[in-house]
């Protein structure tokens, strides 16, 4: 509805009354046809008009990665792209969002441009876990950007302050992709933002 609006506007400026009258009566130019993946379709996110009652309960914000990466503890600071009602069993909570990972790494347990269910934070360890996590020393080779989705794996030493990282390391799903290695100085500079639960 937004995207019509914004379009009818746009052929209003032009004076295009013809194409203000198609944009209102005809929506196939929005509609991309469901595309196969690994034998399944493409999951069609459902867009919902949120209320306080509904919020985290039957709905869950879309957010671009680079948001969630960029504080999505503080609510107030990220701006969803909209409400989406996931297709779900999980109960849905406060801290969960739904984000677009795009890339091939983890693939194919998370297919390039798959809408993803994720929780934050990160509960209980995170070893073994598939996580959103942004990097402030280096950047995800793939992508080029400083947040990735990996499996994270970490090996500590215990030391007189405590427990501290030897190497953290970020492993992709595909194996024609190398892990992302982190040394004690860098692992100082990762933040773990989220954790994926499911492919929606």
């Amino acid at each position: 509805g937004a995207m019509v609006r914004h379009f009818r506007r746009l052929a209003g400026y032009l004076r295009e009354d013809s194409i203000r009258r198609t944009l209102r009566s005809e929506t196939k130019w929005f509609h991309a046809p469901p595309e196969e993946i690994d034998g399944r379709k493409e999951s069609q996110l459902r867009f919902v008009e949120p209320t306080e009652d509904s919020r985290f309960k039957t709905c869950v914000p879309l957010l671009s990665l680079r948001a969630a990466a960029g504080g999505f503890g503080e609510e107030q600071m990220v701006e969803p792209d909209g409400w989406v009602q996931p297709d779900v069993r999980r109960k849905l909570a406060p801290g969960m969002f739904v984000a677009q990972v795009v890339g091939k790494s983890m693939e194919t347990r998370i297919p390039d441009g798959s809408y993803c269910l994720f929780r934050s934070p990160v509960e209980g360890t995170r070893q073994g876990k598939t996580v959103l996590v942004q990097l402030r020393s280096s950047v995800d080779p793939e992508s080029g950007e400083r947040f990735t989705v990996k499996r994270y794996f970490s090996e500590k030493v215990e030391t007189e302050e405590g427990w501290r990282h030897m190497r953290i390391e970020l492993r992709p799903e595909n194996p024609e992709y190398k892990p992302i290695s982190l040394d004690p100085e860098e692992s100082e500079q990762l933040s773990v933002i989220a954790e994926f639960l499911e492919v929606l």
